[in-house]
């Protein structure tokens, strides 16, 4: 059965957002936000897009506007697209959502930390770059950086506004099941394949590969698994 998102517990978000603060503290449309003046979001997408929770059991939650806010890692959304009031949702019971942009639908699957090479030390969302394989997938970061910090305040004096700066990671799945940095260049993912170094350098030349987008690592990370079979 569909459980509507908006039935699931609501609790205040507080994220820092950019260049309007919320207009309204209607409970029934979420808490209001006074928080602004920074530049950029902390989230993954600047549209929303309309998406859905995915349970454990593989059912769906309705799809409603939602969006993955990076920085402090939930997955929010909006009761309409007009709407400045912006909530967070808590459901241990999700294991991934999906969000359907103007390109494709993007899949971000809940990963533990202990899923890596070095371990990390909460579990995030990340894409799954070709579902349903989960051999390469995104990171995406969002830190916010204030350069009027000090301690733990900002200055009364601001000059300059926090920004959000966004970055990207890439992993690859490697020969210990474990998900392992790779850069998007052919020397990183021979290096991280090192034990089938002749092998995969050899796929590269024979194929014409150049790794310059995440979707290239998908048919080296399967070959290289194939060789261990």
């Amino acid at each position: 059965m569909k459980i509507k998102l908006l039935a699931l517990s609501l609790f205040t978000y507080a994220a820092a957002l950019s260049q309007s603060d919320i207009a309204t503290g209607n409970i029934s449309d979420g808490y209001k936000i006074t928080r602004g003046g920074t530049n950029g979001t902390p989230f993954l997408f600047d549209e929303w897009h309309v998406g859905y929770g995915i349970y454990a059991n593989e059912t769906r939650s309705d799809a409603q506007l939602i969006n993955y806010d990076i920085h402090q890692n939930n997955i929010v959304y909006k009761t309409t697209s007009g709407s400045n009031n912006i909530m967070v949702l808590k459901d241990s019971g999700f294991k991934g959502m999906i969000i359907q942009n103007s390109n494709a639908k993007v899949l971000l699957n809940k990963i533990p930390g202990y899923d890596f090479e070095k371990n990390k030390k909460e579990t995030k969302y990340y894409e799954i770059v070709s579902p349903p394989s989960k051999i390469v997938i995104i990171e995406y970061i969002k830190d916010l950086d204030d350069p009027n910090a000090s301690g733990w305040t900002s200055s009364s004096n601001n000059t300059y506004n926090a920004e959000y700066k966004f970055k990207t990671k890439y992993y690859v799945i490697n020969n210990n099941n474990k998900y392992e940095e790779v850069k998007l260049k052919n020397r990183s993912v021979i290096k991280i394949f090192k034990d089938k170094k002749a092998k995969i350098s050899r796929y590269l030349e024979e194929k014409n590969i150049e790794i310059e987008e995440p979707i290239d690592l998908i048919p080296v990370a399967e070959y290289y698994h194939s060789l261990l079979k």
